[in-house]
């Protein structure tokens, strides 16, 4: 039972960090109608960011937590202004490749300047371990998923209870009804991706942490369960596609640590398939069913 609770512990730390990046997914596509396939370089951006910060400037944990959201909001930023927002309207098809182009162009563009392998990253915080009754967790782990838990927690708040927030769900709903009634939603977008890409820069930096290194292509891995998340998920609840992320990182450790890491991805892909061959507008449902 302590080895099953165990797996349970490490599958919600994996899974916490998949929420933050899926949210990120679902925030600029309900609200732009784009397919943001840069947004795991974004993440990626933030967690070299932070090991530039780290190395270079400080290795205060808070210092180099805010360096990884500065540098992934700056591209964020970017981002929208000199892609998405030029093409914005058109055919989705269109943003969804010319994202797709800016994925390649920093992906490997990073690891033209770093490398093609993992960057060690500085020891910041101790790799002890913090018994919690039955199970322990690295602090390491304790960090990645407490930064990951308080940056899902304000994104609630912030689509619920600020009045960016409120205008973000109704450029959500309807955009056209929305812009009728005052609201700005060429800011609205902006904010919404630039919002996105900080919490991605954060969760990026904390995952840099825990596994104490930095790569140039850890967007894929990332980036395609997000992805995945929100198909199976759908976007119309924020709460969906977290439960669906932590439901995904759990089974990952429980296939890992009682069947093989080899099959992990093998079952999980074939469930989410599944799930969408019945549920194909997502489990909890979406805005553009």
């Amino acid at each position: 039972m302590d080895i099953f609770l165990q797996q349970i512990m490490n599958g919600a730390v994996i899974g916490s960090t998949y929420a933050v990046v899926a949210v990120g997914f679902a925030l600029v596509f309900i609200v732009l109608r784009v397919v943001n396939f840069a947004h795991p370089e974004i993440f990626m951006l933030g967690m070299f960011s932070g090991l530039w910060t780290a190395l270079h400037i400080s290795d205060n944990l808070a210092v180099v937590l805010v360096a990884g959201a500065i540098g992934a909001g700056l591209g964020g930023l970017v981002l929208e202004r000199v892609v998405i927002r030029p093409l914005h309207g058109r055919n989705m098809l269109m943003t969804l490749l010319a994202t797709l182009g800016v994925s390649i162009i920093l992906q490997n563009g990073m690891a033209i300047i770093t490398g093609p392998d993992p960057v060690p990253y500085p020891t910041i915080i101790p790799n002890m371990s913090v018994p919690l009754g039955p199970v322990s967790l690295t602090a390491r782990q304790l960090v990645n998923f407490a930064a990951c838990a308080i940056l899902l927690i304000t994104a609630s708040y912030y689509v619920r209870g600020t009045k960016y927030g409120r205008a973000t769900r109704a450029v959500a709903e309807r955009p056209d009804v929305a812009a009728a009634f005052g609201v700005n939603v060429s800011l609205i977008s902006l904010i919404t991706v630039v919002f996105a890409s900080l919490m991605a820069g954060i969760a990026a930096v904390s995952v840099g942490l825990l596994y104490g290194s930095a790569w140039a292509f850890v967007g894929l891995l990332y980036g395609l369960k997000a992805f995945i998340i929100l198909l199976v998920a759908g976007n119309r609840y924020f709460e969906g596609v977290v439960f669906v992320a932590i439901a995904l990182g759990i089974i990952e450790a429980l296939i890992t640590g009682y069947v093989s890491s080899g099959m992990r991805d093998v079952v999980t892909f074939t469930l989410l398939i599944g799930v969408l061959y019945f549920r194909p507008n997502g489990v909890f449902g979406s805005y553009n069913a």
